[in-house]
């Protein structure tokens, strides 16, 4: 990446950070059009490296949002999903870690980024981790946007893996975490539904049971400090949590003044 382009990467963000409208009418259009024009790794990786030293943290939130929508559901960034699926590459770990840095902005989103790479002890690690957030109903909005997009054909192959109960318990407990989270809602029953669906263990015994999964493709992926990242998304969740009570003073400030 040269510095032409990464400047106009930042004058991207700000241009969004100014226009929220324009963010929420046209931004996706534009970074999808971009990554076809352009190399998908390096508007991803730029974008995190920038929003990660962004001081207004609302807008990193929602801008984190937006490109992990565009990160799981645009057919432009197949190849990309792929690349980060099984992180096989010290290419595409240094992608997830530069992400997930960024991701730390939206807790929901850094779980979904975890679903996608198949780090799924993680991901229920990160889970939680939630019930020492603040639950609004924002947070559980986009809870119930993940379960429904837990359905959808991107996440084909970890439904699939719901059948190697042995090798995967995490998943299946991260799954249960999301559960737990809900209300019961339309999302607790789809979730719901779908964890009965998980076969019992002892069925699915063969004669070749005791050879390792051919599915079963890694635990971890290699040269990623975990515990690391676990703590970066504690820190910035504080951040997230201190301007929130932040704003929440200002607003009642105002409302008394107005009441005056």
């Amino acid at each position: 990446m040269n510095s032409y382009f990464y400047k106009f990467m930042i004058n991207l963000l700000k241009r969004f950070s100014s226009e929220r409208k324009l963010l929420e009418t046209r931004g996706a259009f534009i970074i999808r059009q971009l990554c076809l024009l352009l190399n998908a790794e390096n508007i991803f990786h730029s974008m995190a490296d920038i929003l990660l030293r962004e001081e207004d943290l609302k807008f990193a939130s929602t801008m984190v949002h937006t490109l992990n929508t565009i990160l799981l559901t645009s057919s432009e960034l197949f190849q990309l999903r792929n690349q980060l699926k099984d992180l096989k590459t010290p290419e595409s770990r240094n992608l997830f870690c530069c992400l997930y840095r960024s991701w730390c902005h939206n807790p929901v989103t850094t779980v979904s980024l975890c679903f996608l790479t198949q780090n799924y002890k993680h991901a229920y690690d990160l889970i939680q981790k939630f019930g020492d957030l603040e639950v609004t109903v924002d947070f559980l909005t986009e809870v119930d946007k993940l379960v429904q997009l837990i359905e959808c054909p991107i996440f084909t192959y970890l439904r699939l893996q719901l059948l190697d109960v042995k090798n995967n318990p995490y998943l299946i407990k991260a799954l249960y975490g999301l559960l737990m989270l809900l209300p019961q809602s339309s999302a607790f029953q789809l979730l719901s539904h779908r964890l009965q669906c998980v076969p019992n263990p002892e069925l699915l015994q063969t004669a070749d049971s005791t050879k390792p999964s051919a599915g079963f493709k890694r635990t971890t992926a290699s040269n990623i400090d975990y515990t690391e990242l676990l703590q970066h998304f504690e820190k910035v969740q504080n951040k997230h949590l201190e301007a929130r009570h932040q704003r929440a003073g200002r607003a009642e400030q105002l409302d008394r003044r107005v009441v005056l």
